[in-house]
């Protein structure tokens, strides 16, 4: 595998406009596997990530490279289609202005009339 190899100056953020993550390999030792030690650009906050061909273990958390795959893959916007991987398009948030003016004129029912077994 690869390492990433980066500057990991504190407080960088040349490349994205915000403190870039500073990232750390270390090799297998003995019975330990090898890992990755992410940092936080502007604080001294830090994640482990140790790896083998099996799984993950990620902040003290094991799984299979599947299950991480599965819930990972979603955040960082990335989908699967058959054995490829693609990137997935967001979800623009915008308000309908049309459906927020047919909610505003709505007539409010009371709290009885929402709940017919309410007593008053």
């Amino acid at each position: 595998m690869k390492t990433l190899k980066r500057s990991n100056r504190f407080y960088d953020t040349s490349r994205f406009g915000q403190p870039e993550i500073r990232i750390y390999h270390k090799n297998a030792k003995g019975k330990k596997s090898p890992r990755y030690l992410l940092r936080c650009g502007c604080c001294e906050e830090k994640l482990q990530i140790y790896y083998a061909d099996d799984g993950l273990e990620i902040g003290g958390v094991n799984g299979t490279i599947d299950d991480w795959r599965e819930i990972l893959l979603p955040l960082l916007l990335i989908g699967q289609k058959g054995s490829r991987f693609v990137e997935a398009k967001r979800i623009k948030k915008t308000a309908n202005k049309a459906s927020e003016g047919s909610r505003a004129s709505a007539p409010r029912l009371s709290r009885k009339e929402n709940y017919p077994g309410l007593r008053a």
